[in-house]
């Protein structure tokens, strides 16, 4: 591995270049901001450079979508005083030292516990904020089941995962749906929004224009609470 750069109109981009056995210059700007490129040892390096700087602007772009990204992320940890989301509203953590036990007063989340480091910590909080999940996820879909029963969908049975990626899946064949645990930090008409897209799954496989226009139908506006739910309520926990 080697690092090398480039000028564009006056910026400076630095890329670092992969020798491996592949057919094509591949380029890609990951997670970190990092630009890296791969190619064969039988690629020049002037042939290197010359490709990177024809995608100078698309780099660019990119690189500023992930600053933009950085700049939006909440702070990490687990600390007296961090705001958390429950159910579409901050609340500021208040720790002391007890037996276990969390509740919610005013504009507080009150957590009493014998641990001692953050990550135990943490862990205990979103034990308690999964058995809040199953109690309130349940009571969503008391209300949004209703709207596809007609279509002869049996309820399902809800798991509760802590998911990086999705907000939601299902099993058709098991009848269950597993929903995030980061959506109790969400307000009420997120959680019924992701509830009914995963429910109508069940009659539409893929996303296809019958299963949105399903969609629509019975939440006309669930464009407006997915961008909500995919723009706010984040804490880092």
């Amino acid at each position: 591995m080697s690092t090398h750069t480039i000028q564009y109109e006056g910026i400076e981009l630095e890329f670092e270049l992969i020798r491996k056995d592949v057919k094509y210059i591949n380029l890609r700007v990951n997670k970190h901001g990092k630009v890296v490129v791969s190619a064969s040892k039988k690629v020049p390096l002037t042939v290197i450079q010359d490709f990177v700087e024809s995608k100078s602007l698309w780099i660019i772009t990119h690189l500023a979508e992930i600053e933009k990204l950085r700049q939006n992320l909440p702070p990490t940890g687990f600390y007296e005083g961090k705001t958390l989301y429950y159910l579409g509203k901050p609340y500021q953590l208040v720790l002391s030292k007890g037996s276990s036990h969390i509740e919610i007063q005013d504009d507080k989340i009150q957590m009493t516990s014998n641990s001692t480091t953050e990550n135990a910590l943490r862990d205990e909080y979103l034990l308690w904020l999964k058995q809040q999940a199953y109690l309130k996820f349940e009571k969503v879909m008391d209300h949004i089941y209703p709207l596809v029963a007609p279509y002869g969908i049996k309820r399902p049975t809800i798991q509760v995962r802590n998911m990086k990626t999705l907000w939601g899946s299902c099993t058709t064949e098991g009848n269950t749906i597993r929903l995030n645990l980061q959506l109790m930090k969400s307000s009420e008409d997120c959680i019924e929004q992701v509830v009914l897209h995963e429910l109508a799954h069940f009659l539409h496989k893929n996303h296809s224009e019958e299963f949105y226009a399903f969609l629509s139908a019975r939440m006309p506006d669930w464009k407006d609470r997915k961008g909500k739910l995919e723009s706010k309520f984040k804490d880092g926990v």
